[in-house]
Order: C-alpha cells, then structure tokens, then sequence
C-alpha cells in the first residue's frame, strides 16, 4: 500500500462517477409518472412508484454505509453502478405497474451503494483544513447532474421515444462503472485517521479490525452534537426544497407557464447551485459555520420571493436566490456533520446523514401538501419558509454554543 500524495485526483474520479449517477437518475425522474401511465397507473401508483425508490435508498443507506467502512469503499461504488445500469435498463422491457415498482425498488437499493458512499470517501480523504472545498465540489456533482439530466431526457423522449432515456441512462452507469473500476483507487483507513491507497478490492478482518467492530445500524453519532444539529437542519431545509420542487409545476401553471419553462427553471437553478458549492466550501473552509445561517437567510429570501412571484422572470430571479443560498449552505452543513467523526467511520456517519434529505422529502411532500389544499400554494411557501427557518435557527444556536463550549477549554 502507498500513501496518499494527491486526494484531489481521487475526488475527481468520484465527481464523475457521481455526476453520471445523477445525471441519469434527473434524466429518469421527470419522465417516470408518464412512462407509469403508459402502463396504466393511477395516481396512486404513481405515488407508491417515486415512493418505492426514496423508501428503498433511505432503508438500504445506513447498512450500506457501515458496510463500506468494514469492507472497503470501491467494492460497494462498482457494486451499485453496475446493478443500477441494469435496473435502468429494465425499465424500457417492464410491462406492469407491479414490475415498474419492483424495479424502482431495486434501483433505489442500488443507489445508495454510490452517492452516500462516495461522499463518505471524499470526507475520508480531504486535508482537515479544506473539507468545505471538497464537500462542495462532491456536493456540485449532484447539483449538475440534476441540472442537465432533466433537458437531455426530455429531448431524448420527445425524439427517440419514451423508452430511449432508459438505454442512454443504462450505459452512461455502466460507463461510471467502467471509469471506477480502472482509475478509483481504494483506501483503508488507520486508527490515526490517516488513509493509504492499497489494490485490495476487498478487505478482510485483519485488514480492518476497528471496523468490524461497527455495528450495521448505529445512532451513536448522535451523540454528536454538531452531527445531531446538522441532522435536524438538513431534514427540514430538504422539507422545504420539496415544497418548492414538489409543486413548483402547479404553481407555474397557475401564472400560465408552461412545463418546458419550468424545467428550465429547475435546471437553471441546480446549475447555479453546482457551479458555486466549491467556492463556497472554500469560503466555509476559511470563515466557518457562520456560513450556514447565511446560507439559509439567502435561501430563505429566495423561497419568501417565490410565494410572492407572478410571472416566469420573477419566479426565475427568486430561485436564483434560493440557489445562491443553497449553494452556500450545502457544503458548510455537510463539512459540519463530517467534522468530528472518525475517519474509519465516516461511511457510516454519512449512510445516516444522507437519510436526512429522503426523509425530509418525504415530511415535505406530505405536511405541505396538507398546509396547501388549506391556504394555498403561495401561503404554503411563507408557511415553509417560516417555520423551516425556526427551526434550523434554533439548531443553529446549539451549533454556537457548542462552538463557544469548545473554545472556552
């Protein structure tokens, strides 16, 4: 085994493999409810079909993240882009509603072999002292990916057919599968903290001892309060982000903005966000965890402008903001949950903090689609933003109190 020289070639191979895993899930995702109701679906089913695959990947990450540390995280990476490029490719040969569910099923396990895992390695290896540069240029895969997968699945679809993203999704996987396979180096991580590169694909007990005493599931890193406020902010700010994209559509309809417009506002504002997350993760690495309430005031301006816009030029300038701010607050909350945990034990810490964003998901399709059928979509907006903001204020006061704990040793 060798030791590091250069970790920013390693985050590279993984931007990459990363990006071309969300490339085709933001491909995918706008064009499931439509290839559902070519299979005859309700809406019901539909439901239970985008459901599946975020109820899967949320059960499957905290196993699989504990699992990486003990077995090496390569092995889990290559595991999860070559299944993931067959189930993607199952989807054009499905011919039920059960099937299609089944098989979101399994691409929801599959998916949180890669991302969750491969933001756990490039905490393992980012200098103490630059983590918020490195989580934020991981954190801009996923931002991007998001972006430009939605514009080349719809093109795709509308001239090749329903069926032709699902090819083009299936072999861009089995492409970030071939790239891991020959250029990511695997790393085993010291008691120290240190790591080494090493050619063994799969490690055995004597090989990594302290991880095998790791249990499957653990809530120990709770106990960490700068783990526990990072949690609980990140669970309600992706509340709020699912209140934005969850009914963005319906709310651009009602000012006559089409579909097309409004995935160019979706793509516009992911784009932003991954072409920022690293000189704001520099920036983090510099000033600190005062970027994280700055982040969110942005953000929350941003989302406060949306309940107020009225036309495609306003909701496109108030998503701006949101974007600024989201991409100031991504890496800061996400260098923050990884500061204090040990290195050996990161892919686990990080198969638990990535629960945070299925979760919170999840809170916010179903809370704010209540608060909406009552007060609106645009009260809905204020409610969020509103009441998110309390909440990630309140943890964020903890996160300074401790900070001021610490300091005063």
């Amino acid at each position: 085994m060798s030791k590091n020289t250069n970790p920013m070639e390693t985050v590279i191979i993984l931007w990459l493999t990363t990006f071309i895993t969300m490339l085709g899930i933001g491909l995918i995702a706008p064009l499931m409810s439509i290839y559902a109701k070519s299979l005859g679906a309700s809406n019901l089913e539909i439901g239970l079909i985008f459901g599946s695959f975020a109820i899967a990947r949320t059960i499957a990450q905290m196993p699989v993240g504990s699992l990486s540390d003990k077995y090496g995280k390569k092995i889990f990476i290559l595991i999860g882009t070559f299944f993931c490029g067959i189930f993607t490719l199952s989807y054009a040969f499905v011919v039920s509603v059960i099937g299609l569910i089944f098989v979101r099923v399994l691409n929801g396990v599959f998916s949180s072999f890669i991302t969750p895992v491969a933001g756990a390695y490039v905490a393992s290896i980012a200098p103490k002292e630059r983590l918020g540069e490195y989580m934020g240029l991981f954190s801009s895969a996923i931002a991007l990916g998001f972006a430009t997968g939605p514009l080349i699945g719809g093109f795709l679809a509308e001239w090749y057919g329903l069926t032709t993203p699902f090819y083009f999704c299936g072999a861009i996987t089995f492409f970030a599968f071939i790239i891991s396979y020959f250029k990511l180096k695997n790393i085993i991580v010291n008691k120290n903290g240190e790591f080494q590169y090493t050619t063994k694909l799969l490690f055995n007990k004597s090989d990594n001892l302290q991880n095998y005493r790791q249990k499957l599931i653990s809530f120990e890193f709770l106990k960490n309060k700068y783990f526990l406020a990072s949690y609980v902010m990140n669970t309600t700010y992706m509340a709020t982000t699912a209140g934005v994209v969850g009914y963005l559509a319906i709310y651009a309809y009602s000012f006559n903005i089409g579909l097309g417009q409004v995935g160019f506002l979706i793509a516009s504002t992911n784009l932003v966000m991954g072409l920022l997350q690293r000189a704001f993760g520099k920036l983090y690495d510099k000033k600190g965890n005062i970027l994280i309430i700055i982040g969110l005031i942005v953000a929350s301006v941003g989302v406060w402008s949306l309940s107020e816009s009225y036309s495609f030029l306003t909701m496109l300038g108030a998503l701006m903001i949101m974007a600024v701010g989201n991409a100031i607050y991504t890496p800061a909350i996400n260098a923050l949950s990884m500061k204090e945990i040990s290195a050996h034990k990161k892919g686990s810490a990080m198969g638990f903090f990535t629960t945070s964003l299925n979760i919170g998901m999840f809170i916010g399709a179903v809370v704010l689609g209540f608060v909406a059928d009552y007060v609106g979509l645009s009260n809905m907006y204020k409610f969020a933003v509103v009441s998110s903001f309390i909440i990630c204020f309140m943890a964020y006061i903890s996160i300074i109190k401790e900070d001021n704990k610490r300091n005063s040793y």
